[in-house]
């Protein structure tokens, strides 16, 4: 079989947890990175777009660890790659950037190398590294997923992409990192509260398969992560309930933040004033990124690969 000089990847943003369904759900958005990777003698780094700058230019590049955990796993030994990131996700926003290096880097060196692992295993893989498979899997599948992990072994249902939805991304200029989002949640959290996420995780996902918009609405409500983690976002409830007041399905923070996600019918000036509106009483400055449910995950640009 013959090998690629080089590769392209297209990998979408995520959303996960869409509110109570955590480190469960998760939608691909159509926001994409992209990663080019081919075989060097040494390794070679460049980044364009978000993280110039700022993400390393070596082997600690996390596309990098991916594609060397993909080789390692298909016992191939690389001396070097050669990679150019273009990045669409924005760092530390709760869009899945991390995600999207990690697949990104998995899925280009898995067709670079002919190595045809398939995407069980490549999730299997994403979420060792990643530590949950929330975001990895909609990165992987498109569309919505559903995962679990049971004895270590990631379980997982995909479904097409909800039609009809367009997605309102408020996305705040400053940063929270997803160990200090997940440094602030309890050890244990009451019954009655576990009890409401698992009915509402359940009425999120019966919502977006049977498109009842107005069931989405009250099933996005959440008590097992957003009530602690309000405390590093400052508005987030506020921004929340003014995107749901100008007409938004349901709105709801996005993985671990800051971005905050609102659904509606189309793209709507409306609910873009409100939200940015509602971060501006903070004294936070957002921007309004409207994206749609991708159905594609992560995939090899033709013309490349």
């Amino acid at each position: 079989m013959s090998v690629p000089d080089a590769v392209k990847v297209q990998v979408p943003a995520t959303t996960a947890n869409l509110g109570p369904g955590f480190d469960c759900l998760g939608l691909a958005l159509s926001l994409y990175n992209s990663v080019e990777l081919s075989l060097s003698v040494i390794t070679e780094v460049e980044v364009a777009g978000e993280g110039a700058g700022q993400l390393p230019l070596s082997d600690a590049n996390l596309v990098l660890q991916a594609a060397h955990k993909l080789a390692t796993q298909a016992q191939v030994e690389v001396p070097g790659w050669r990679l150019r990131q273009d990045n669409s996700i924005p760092l530390a926003r709760g869009l899945g950037s991390s995600s999207a290096a990690i697949v990104g880097g998995l899925v280009a060196a898995n067709q670079l190398l002919a190595a045809n692992i398939g995407l069980p295993q490549l999730l299997q893989l994403a979420t060792e590294m990643e530590g949950h498979p929330d975001n990895v899997a909609p990165a992987l599948y498109g569309g919505l997923t559903v995962c679990g992990i049971e004895q270590d072994q990631v379980h997982c249902a995909a479904f097409p992409a909800p039609e009809g939805l367009s997605v309102a991304l408020a996305i705040p200029e400053f940063e929270v990192s997803t160990e200090l989002a997940r440094s602030v949640l309890p050890g244990e959290v009451p019954f009655a509260d576990a009890v409401f996420n698992t009915t509402h995780a359940a009425l999120v996902l019966a919502a977006l398969v049977s498109e009842d918009w107005p069931l989405l609405q009250v099933a996005m409500t959440d008590r097992l992560h957003q009530p602690y983690r309000a405390e590093l976002i400052p508005g987030m409830q506020e921004v929340i309930a003014a995107a749901i007041q100008a007409g938004a399905y349901g709105a709801a923070l996005s993985g671990s933040g800051p971005t905050i996600v609102a659904f509606a019918g189309h793209e709507d000036a409306t609910i873009s004033a409100a939200m940015r509106d509602a971060f501006q009483r903070r004294g936070i400055k957002a921007r309004i990124v409207w994206a749609r449910v991708s159905g594609q995950g992560a995939r090899v640009v033709p013309e490349l690969g």
